[in-house]
C-alpha cells in the first residue's frame, strides 16, 4: 500500500510538473534565486545530467524528500565519534569541504539533518543554556545521539556557531575555518544564497517547515547579531494569497549590512584562533585542495592521489528554487489533487470490499 506521504509527494509531483511543461504558463514573476546551502550538495549528487526535464522532476523529488522523510538517524555502522567540526560559515566552500569528507569515510550533520530529525527547538535551548548558564549538558546529549547515529562530522551553518562547545566536549576532534579568498566576495556570494533561506520563512514554506527560522535565533543567542527579515511584512510580496516572495533583507542589501557580516565573520574567526592551539584549528581555502586538510586531519599521503572535489553547486540550486516556486505556487492545486486521490483510493476500497461480499 502507498503510505499517505509518497501519495502526497506523487500529487504534488505529477500537478507541478504539468503546471510547467504547459505550453505558455503564466509568469508569476519569480525572482529565481539560489537554494539553501544544505540541499544543494544533495541535489547535486542526484543530478548528473543536464538535461532540463530530469534535472527539474529530480528537484521535485528532492524538495518533497526534503519535507516528508526522516533518514538521517537511519545507521547501523561502526560508531566513531566526533572528529570534525566545520565551523565555516556557508558560502565558503562548505559544499566541496563536505564532499571530501564523504569521500573520507564521514556521516556530516548539518542544516538538513537538523530539520529532519526535528532537533530545531532542541538546540535553540542548547544554545540558551550553553550561553546564559554555562551549561553545555543540552549540547552534549545531542551530540552524544548524533554520535549513535554514525555522524562523525559536523559542517555549515548553524552547526558551525557550535564549534567552540563541541571542542570543548569532544577535545580529540579537529576544527577547520574555511575561508575565501576575500569577505567581500564571501558576503555577496551570501547575499545571493539568503534570498531562498528567506524564501523558506514565507508562505507556503513557512507553514510547511514551520521552524525554518531557528537558524536565526541561534545567530542571535549565540553571537548576538539579528538577521532575519522574513518576518516584516513591508519586505515581502505576495502575488498570491498562499504564495509569498521575500523582496528585499536588509541586513543583506544595503553596504551597512554587509559590512556588519563581515565583522561577524571576523569575530568568529578571532574567536577560534585565541581558543584554539595550531594544532586543532585548520583557517582553510578550499583551492588549496588535499594538501593541508589531509596532514592535519592524522591521514595517510597517498590519500591526496585522488582529485579533489570541487561543488559548484550555483546551476542544482536554482533548479530546486525552480521547484520550490512551482510547488508553492501551485498549492491549491495539489491539496485537491490529493484529497481527490485520497477519495478516489477510499472509493476503490470499498467497492473491492463489496464486490468481495456478493460473491461470496
Amino acid at each position: 500500500m502507498i503510505s499517505t506521504p509518497r501519495l502526497t509527494l506523487y500529487a504534488m509531483l505529477t500537478i507541478s510538473l504539468a503546471f510547467w511543461l504547459i505550453p505558455g504558463k503564466p509568469s508569476l514573476g519569480f525572482a529565481f534565486a539560489d537554494a539553501e546551502p544544505a540541499l544543494a550538495t544533495n541535489l547535486h549528487r542526484r543530478l548528473p545530467t543536464d538535461d532540463s526535464t530530469t534535472r527539474l522532476g529530480e528537484a521535485f523529488r528532492f524538495v518533497t524528500d526534503f519535507i516528508f522523510t526522516r533518514h538521517s538517524l537511519a545507521f547501523t555502522g561502526e560508531q566513531q565519534g566526533l572528529r570534525v567540526i566545520g565551523a565555516g560559515f556557508p558560502r565558503t566552500g562548505t559544499k566541496s569541504q563536505e564532499a571530501a569528507l564523504h569521500s573520507l569515510g564521514h556521516r556530516i550533520y548539518d542544516l538538513r539533518s537538523i530539520l529532519e530529525n526535528r532537533h530545531a527547538q532542541r538546540w535553540v535551548d542548547a544554545a540558551k543554556a550553553w550561553k546564559q548558564r554555562g551549561d553545555l549538558q543540552p549540547s552534549h546529549k545531542l551530540l552524544q545521539e548524533m554520535e549513535h547515529a554514525g555522524y562523525t562530522a559536523t559542517l555549515d551553518f548553524p552547526m558551525n556557531l557550535f564549534a567552540l562547545a563541541f571542542a570543548e566536549l569532544r577535545p580529540q576532534a579537529k576544527v577547520i575555518f574555511s575561508v575565501r579568498d576575500n569577505e567581500e566576495k564571501w558576503v555577496e556570494s551570501w547575499a545571493y544564497i539568503t534570498k531562498v533561506l528567506g524564501h523558506f520563512t514565507t508562505r507556503p514554506w513557512s507553514w510547511i517547515i514551520p521552524r525554518f527560522d531557528f537558524a536565526a535565533e541561534l545567530l542571535l543567542i549565540l553571537q548576538d547579531f539579528t538577521w532575519w527579515a522574513g518576518e516584516h511584512q513591508s519586505n515581502v510580496d505576495r502575488p498570491l494569497p498562499w504564495f509569498e516572495i521575500l523582496r528585499t533583507n536588509p541586513m543583506l542589501d544595503s553596504p551597512e549590512g554587509r559590512q556588519e557580516w563581515i565583522e561577524l565573520h571576523r569575530r568568529f574567526q578571532r574567536e577560534l584562533e585565541e581558543s584554539l592551539p595550531p594544532d586543532r584549528l585548520l583557517v582553510y581555502n578550499v583551492k588549496q585542495g588535499w594538501a593541508p586538510l589531509i596532514p592535519f586531519l592524522g591521514l595517510d599521503d597517498s590519500l591526496m592521489e585522488v582529485d579533489f572535489p570541487n561543488v559548484n553547486d550555483r546551476k542544482s540550486i536554482q533548479v530546486v528554487r525552480n521547484a520550490m516556486d512551482i510547488i508553492g505556487a501551485g498549492l491549491p492545486l495539489w491539496i485537491l489533487a490529493i484529497l481527490f486521490m485520497a477519495y478516489r483510493t477510499l472509493g476503490l476500497v470499498g467497492f473491492s470490499k463489496r464486490t468481495k461480499a456478493k460473491t461470496t
